[in-house]
């Protein structure tokens, strides 16, 4: 740390994100962090910093490109016009090749970035990144393992018969569902977490047969509710009989298309009118942000599971995750991550990385697995004391890592629109393996094509042959429809993109009446993200009920009605 930070650390500091421009706090407790792992404090916001590394996990959108090693096609996330090398994924994973064979000595004339990005160009990446070995019949996935008999599933770890998911720990037998754990039979829902047959349901915990429902605990036979705790027969919060259940479920004619949407809505009118509570989570202590479980001093936090001592992290699945900050994507037993994402397996002290597992002491790698004390490197697997996948003696490797952090302090690299890039910084946007409409950034933080340029991130123009116009007519209910729906192509609604029907998809819908799409699978994933409290974003309001301050992912402009956790605690029924 340099004198200033040091001389500020036990107050808060307000400071100027080098990005967006607009002011940020760095707390006592923040500085401590930094000070502890021994980096700069950051010069860009939180929410800057994660676009910036979202921008870096490109993992949903496929293509088909040569391998360098063998000649043959293969299905990818790196589009054929990318200047990465790419080989199969048990060729990458294997001793065909050394990672090592593509070291260089460090030039420290040159910034530190501008030479990793070369390495980068260089040094082959796998077509797609799976535990390959785990995955029977589940060619379209990525981020995947554990899979069987999966179609477009992704950052999965563990499912069978399945499509359209993403963000998943185990399912079985779904579609359409993201963001969720352990479930069965379901369709069209985001956030669920040990349901079976949940069906366009949102927030459920622990349920069976719900429907167009939202934010349930141990409920059952439920369709339009909201609120709800270890209910069963209810309608639009109201309880009822079986018989009278099963005849309200009948008249809705859910295999309509039509019928499914105006139910929806009727839904949405009647959730709106019913209180929110503050944020989502259970069983927390001293928490702060969404959708926080059975987590201590977690802040800032999105989406995370059994965590400890964290601050602005995401997404980190079913953990444990701690004494971490900026840690976005995965999970699984890691501690002091800094500013990474895609990073896990009981990961331990990595700083400033992209899909590394089970790496200890590693700083700016990318797909380095099983390896400690690395700097600057690509696809290392067990290997130690690399610097720009060159090997070094253990002593050499030390004092050369403090002269490249000293030489980046003094040698910053800049980008396009003039920030400078020093130590202590994430990797620059516009050096990304994938375009920010190809990245996990896009899903989150949409922007328009000038405006992600205008932010130093790169972008691809839409390919017009996935354009063509659609070969039948869509059939509003699902029994007009038969099996030659699978050999014709769709055209999405809403992106104007083509997609197909599959066999098991087919079967699904027709087992429980369910109407065909009529948008693409990522429109539809989309959509559910568009659905969830956003992310990285929390506001100041007031308890609708007994009017106390309160922290929430509700703007003020939003129409929900949101109460503080101990009047919602009282509201629930």
């Amino acid at each position: 740390m340099n004198s200033e930070t040091k001389a500020h650390s036990t107050s808060s500091v307000s400071s100027t994100c080098k990005s967006c421009k607009n002011e940020f706090v760095i707390e006592p407790d923040d500085f401590g962090f930094y000070e502890t792992i021994h980096v700069p404090p950051p010069t860009w916001c939180p929410r800057c910093r994660l676009m910036r590394r979202l921008s870096w996990q490109g993992y949903r959108i496929l293509y088909k490109k040569k391998c360098d090693f063998t000649g043959e096609m293969l299905i990818t996330t790196h589009h054929p016009d990318s200047p990465y090398k790419i080989y199969r994924q048990d060729i990458w994973w294997s001793d065909k090749w050394d990672p090592k064979s593509y070291g260089r000595d460090y030039d420290f004339s040159r910034s530190f970035f501008e030479q990793f990005a070369e390495l980068k160009r260089e040094t082959p990446l796998p077509s797609l990144y799976t535990d390959y070995v785990s995955m029977s019949n589940s060619d379209y996935c990525n981020a995947a393992s554990g899979l069987k008999n999966c179609y477009l599933a992704f950052r999965i770890t563990g499912g069978e018969n399945s499509a359209y998911v993403n963000q998943i720990v185990d399912i079985k037998d779904s579609f359409d569902v993201s963001f969720a754990n352990f479930c069965e039979l379901s369709y069209d829902s985001a956030k669920v977490n040990k349901c079976y047959k949940s069906f366009y349901s949102q927030d459920c915990d622990d349920c069976n047969d719900v429907w167009f429902s939202y934010d349930l605990v141990g409920c059952q036979n439920c369709i339009g509710c909201i609120n709800l705790r270890n209910k069963s027969y209810h309608i639009f919060n109201k309880p009822c009989s079986k018989e009278d259940y099963e005849k309200f479920k009948e008249n809705l004619d859910l295999g309509s298309w039509e019928n499914v949407q105006k139910f929806r809505q009727e839904v949405r009118s009647f959730i709106v009118k019913e209180p929110r509570r503050e944020f989502h989570g259970r069983k927390n202590q001293n928490v702060s942000g969404e959708y926080i479980l059975n987590s201590k001093n977690a802040l800032d936090c999105y989406m995370v599971a059994n965590a400890e001592d964290l601050r602005y992290c995401h997404l980190l699945k079913n953990g444990p995750a701690a004494k971490s900050y900026d840690w976005t994507i995965f999970g699984d037993g890691g501690e002091w991550i800094y500013d990474s994402c895609w990073t896990g397996l009981n990961a331990n002290n990595n700083k400033f990385g992209i899909w590394n597992y089970s790496a200890h002491d590693i700083e700016y790698c990318f797909g380095c697995h099983s390896s400690g004390n690395l700097f600057g490197c690509v696809g290392i697997r067990k290997g130690e004391y690399c610097i720009l996948n060159k090997q070094y003696g253990k002593g050499e490797y030390k004092d050369t890592v403090e002269k490249i952090k000293k030489q980046m302090m003094e040698v910053p690299y800049t980008d396009k629109l003039g920030r400078e890039y020093r130590y202590g910084e994430y990797f620059p946007p516009e050096l990304s393996t994938w375009t920010y409409n190809e990245s996990t950034a896009y899903e989150w933080f949409p922007l328009k094509k000038e405006e992600a340029i205008g932010q130093g991130f790169l972008w691809r123009d839409k390919d017009e042959r996935e354009y063509q116009e659609a070969t039948t007519g869509m059939p509003d209910h699902i029994k007009d429809v038969n099996d030659e729906i699978l050999n014709e192509i769709l055209k999405c609604h809403s992106c104007g993109k083509n997609y197909k029907i599959i066999q098991m998809e087919l079967n699904f819908y027709r087992k429980f009446e369910i109407p065909l799409p009529h948008v693409c699978p990522l429109c539809r994933d989309r959509d559910r993200i568009k659905r969830l409290s956003p992310m990285a974003e929390t506001f100041d309001r007031n308890c609708k009920k007994c009017g106390k301050d309160i922290k929430t992912p509700y703007s003020s402009e939003r129409p929900e009605i949101i109460y503080c956790e101990d009047c919602y605690a009282k509201e629930v029924v």
